[in-house]
Protein backbone atom coordinates (compact mmCIF):
# COMPACT_ATOMS: atom_id res chain seq x y z
CA UNK A 1 0.00 0.00 0.00
CA UNK A 2 0.96 3.82 -1.04
CA UNK A 3 0.43 4.53 2.69
CA UNK A 4 -1.54 8.21 0.88
CA UNK A 5 -4.89 8.44 1.76
CA UNK A 6 -6.90 10.12 -0.70
CA UNK A 7 -10.64 11.63 -0.78
CA UNK A 8 -13.50 11.71 -3.34
CA UNK A 9 -13.17 14.25 -5.71
CA UNK A 10 -9.33 14.08 -5.53
CA UNK A 11 -7.77 13.53 -9.14
CA UNK A 12 -5.43 11.26 -9.92
CA UNK A 13 -3.22 9.19 -12.08
CA UNK A 14 -3.19 5.77 -12.91
CA UNK A 15 0.26 4.52 -12.27
CA UNK A 16 -0.27 0.73 -12.35
CA UNK A 17 -2.46 -1.84 -13.59
CA UNK A 18 -1.47 -4.95 -11.36
CA UNK A 19 -4.03 -7.19 -13.13
CA UNK A 20 -5.28 -7.08 -16.98
CA UNK A 21 -8.31 -4.85 -17.53
CA UNK A 22 -11.56 -6.72 -18.74
CA UNK A 23 -13.36 -4.39 -20.64
CA UNK A 24 -16.45 -4.59 -22.64
CA UNK A 25 -18.37 -1.50 -23.73
CA UNK A 26 -21.48 -0.79 -21.92
CA UNK A 27 -22.86 2.14 -22.71
CA UNK A 28 -21.49 3.47 -19.70
CA UNK A 29 -17.62 2.99 -20.50
CA UNK A 30 -15.90 3.57 -23.92
CA UNK A 31 -12.82 2.41 -23.28
CA UNK A 32 -10.30 0.02 -20.98
CA UNK A 33 -7.90 2.20 -18.24
CA UNK A 34 -3.96 2.59 -18.90
CA UNK A 35 -1.80 3.53 -17.23
CA UNK A 36 -0.95 7.77 -17.20
CA UNK A 37 -5.25 8.24 -17.17
CA UNK A 38 -6.13 10.66 -14.84
CA UNK A 39 -9.30 10.35 -13.20
CA UNK A 40 -11.60 11.54 -10.20
CA UNK A 41 -11.96 9.60 -7.25
CA UNK A 42 -16.09 9.20 -6.91
CA UNK A 43 -16.22 6.31 -4.26
CA UNK A 44 -13.61 5.15 -1.01
CA UNK A 45 -13.65 1.75 -0.28
CA UNK A 46 -12.30 0.56 2.99
CA UNK A 47 -12.22 -3.06 3.32
CA UNK A 48 -10.22 -4.14 0.83
CA UNK A 49 -9.23 -0.10 0.67
CA UNK A 50 -9.31 0.79 -2.80
CA UNK A 51 -10.98 3.49 -5.25
CA UNK A 52 -13.74 4.04 -7.23
CA UNK A 53 -12.41 6.43 -10.18
CA UNK A 54 -14.18 7.94 -13.01
CA UNK A 55 -11.95 8.87 -15.83
CA UNK A 56 -13.60 11.70 -18.39
CA UNK A 57 -12.70 12.66 -22.01
CA UNK A 58 -12.05 15.91 -23.53
CA UNK A 59 -15.82 15.85 -24.57
CA UNK A 60 -16.65 15.68 -20.66
CA UNK A 61 -18.40 12.13 -21.39
CA UNK A 62 -17.31 9.04 -19.14
CA UNK A 63 -13.94 7.19 -20.82
CA UNK A 64 -14.46 4.59 -17.86
CA UNK A 65 -15.44 3.77 -14.49
CA UNK A 66 -12.91 1.21 -12.99
CA UNK A 67 -11.51 0.20 -9.32
CA UNK A 68 -7.89 0.24 -8.36
CA UNK A 69 -6.12 -0.20 -5.17
CA UNK A 70 -4.46 2.53 -3.51
CA UNK A 71 -0.64 1.74 -4.47
CA UNK A 72 -2.05 2.10 -8.30
CA UNK A 73 -2.91 5.24 -8.18
CA UNK A 74 -0.68 8.64 -6.97
CA UNK A 75 -1.89 12.23 -6.49
CA UNK A 76 -2.09 14.20 -10.14
CA UNK A 77 0.48 17.32 -10.33
CA UNK A 78 -1.47 20.00 -10.89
Amino acid sequence: MSGQAFDPYDVVRIKALREPVHFEPDGTSRRAPQVGDVATIIEVYENPPGYELECSGSDGMTEWLYAFSPDAIEFEKM
